[in-house]
């Protein structure tokens, strides 16, 4: 079952939580308005943390807890936290490279993100 949270920060765009088969918190997907991070996933039960930068190379960042997670996803500037607390700091390996016009598609969703108005 896929259930859609509410925006908390200017910086996330779009997020979805799916829930695993037990109706837990399974993994999130985010896409972020930032010029370093495209798109993170995080598994929640694995506690890895999947983070897509600008060019669309994927690096997988292990031992992440959930609240930091949620810090993390929170941060006035996700690009700052990372540097600040992830980059260095935790166990991580290159994954993959997403393709040119899957970064575009991403982008082009940022590009088209419109922030609701409160009262709407």
């Amino acid at each position: 079952m896929i259930t859609f949270a509410e925006l908390t920060h200017a910086m996330l765009v779009e997020r979805k939580e799916v829930l695993n088969e037990n109706g837990d918190l399974g993994y999130v997907e985010s896409i972020f308005k930032s010029a370093n991070i495209l798109k993170t996933v995080y598994f929640v039960d694995a506690e890895k943390l999947y983070i897509t930068f600008s060019r669309g190379t994927t690096y997988l960042y292990t031992e992440i807890p959930l609240e930091f997670y949620k810090r993390f996803e929170d941060a006035e500037s996700n690009g700052k936290f990372f540097h600040q607390h992830i980059k260095g700091k935790v166990p991580f390996y290159k994954e993959f490279t997403y393709y040119p016009n899957e970064v575009q598609e991403l982008k082009e969703i940022i590009e088209n993100f419109k922030p609701e108005e409160d009262g709407e």
